[in-house]
């Protein structure tokens, strides 16, 4: 059988030419007999990662480093309670039995907690790894870790400046709505205004992080960008309602409230882009288990070390178990209950007065009057109570139309 190729005669069935030059003599063409196929390298396609082998390397790293998280877990939650004692000055002993028991279901609680925390601020970033389109782009693809060309950093910096004007965008028109709503009556025209100026700050929001990206949108991603902007404007609305609370207390200005915005959306921008890195780092990791377990470790350890943070999480957990998940409590002492009268209702006998459940041990309830100053404490034995009831909601009080008295006769 004789084949050409590329002006080159090869005989044979097994022959291939190892030199072929065109205008080169056959006399001088070379041979190579390739008879042994295991020289041939086979074609071989990229192996399918297996999921389930995965998650048993990620569970094996947790389950060979399981004593070194939880000491660290459980330290962690004493260093919590330790603050929240400090804060709310409880003459609760750390080295009890019931304490030292509860240590374990109150870590668990308190890393759910700050879990639930961080995914609700970190929530709006999934914009940024959303597909563009069906070529597969990402916004998350112009953040660069590391050493990356010019383009590649001035691309960087221009993501990080769309994402802080997007923030403001939405940081300002939340602002001016809670600022003017508060001054104005509700009527039809206010909520037309308010649904025009949330349409139009969608718009902005969008425009601006889709700003100087090639290549058309899919409709997939501009819904996206939308839930985007609505979970954004709910994040910043609750830190706005939780900074007003904090800061009220120190200064009664209303012209505070720019400053106070400005740094509210200053740590929002830092917290979301570190988060977006952390998130971009994870999806290169070869064991991002890992790579999550050691931040929630810092993450729990750092905001236990700082004692405010430390007591108002601490004793949330604390009390979540303690008080039957009840802000106020109203105890429904027993016909022999006494030493309590500071406590009781003087409207309602045998009821207590609205109170704060600070804490429970070892069969005693830790109580406070609810919404006092004071640091005051009283000690209820849980064996003295008949009930437990949440606070009943104050009704506004409405005046009864005086009816003018019948005249006699």
């Amino acid at each position: 059988m004789i084949s050409s190729v590329s002006g080159c005669t090869v005989s044979g069935l097994v022959s291939v030419q190892r030199r072929c030059d065109k205008d080169a003599d056959p006399k001088e063409l070379e041979f190579v007999d390739v008879t042994d196929i295991q020289n041939i390298p086979p074609l071989t396609a990229s192996p399918i990662p297996n999921r389930f082998s995965q998650i048993s390397q990620w569970l094996l790293w947790l389950n060979e480093r399981a004593w070194p998280l939880t000491v660290g877990i459980l330290l962690t939650a004493g260093v919590y309670l330790y603050q929240y004692v400090q804060e709310e000055k409880i003459p609760l002993s750390i080295t009890s039995s019931a304490v030292i028991t509860a240590l374990p279901v109150m870590a668990a609680i308190l890393v759910f907690i700050i879990s639930i925390l961080g995914a609700f601020f970190l929530l709006p970033i999934f914009v940024l790894f959303h597909r563009l389109n069906d070529s597969g782009r990402r916004l998350s693809d112009e953040f660069t870790l590391g050493q990356a060309s010019p383009e590649q950093q001035t691309r960087h910096r221009r993501m990080l400046g769309r994402w802080a004007a997007s923030l403001f965008i939405l940081g300002f028109f939340c602002a001016s709505l809670s600022a003017i709503g508060s001054q104005v009556s509700g009527t039809w025209y206010w909520g037309l205004a308010a649904a025009v100026g949330t349409l139009l700050t969608m718009a902005a929001y969008y425009w601006l992080l889709t700003r100087g990206v090639e290549g058309p949108m899919s409709m997939d991603f501009r819904f996206a960008c939308l839930m985007s902007a609505f979970v954004q404007m709910g994040v910043i609305l609750n830190i706005t309602i939780i900074a007003i609370d904090i800061a009220g207390r120190y200064v009664s200005n209303l012209w505070w409230l720019v400053p106070l915005m400005l740094a509210e959306l200053l740590v929002i921008w830092i917290i979301q882009l570190l988060g977006a890195l952390f998130v971009k780092k994870m999806h290169g990791h070869e064991n991002p288990v890992a790579l999550v377990a050691c931040a929630v470790m810092v993450l729990v350890i750092f905001l236990g070390l700082y004692p405010p943070s430390g007591a108002k999480l601490g004793g949330f957990a604390f009390q979540v178990s303690a008080s039957g998940a009840r802000n106020c409590t109203i105890l429904n002492f027993g016909p022999e209950s006494k030493g309590l009268e500071s406590i009781t209702d003087p409207d309602r006998p045998g009821f207590s007065r609205p109170l704060r459940v600070i804490a429970e041990a070892d069969g005693t309830y830790y109580v406070r009057l609810w919404k006092t100053d004071s640091k005051a404490v009283q000690f209820v034995p849980r064996s003295n109570l008949v009930g437990v009831d949440v606070c009943p909601v104050a009704k506004p009080k409405i005046a009864a139309a005086a009816t003018p008295a019948p005249n006699p006769g």
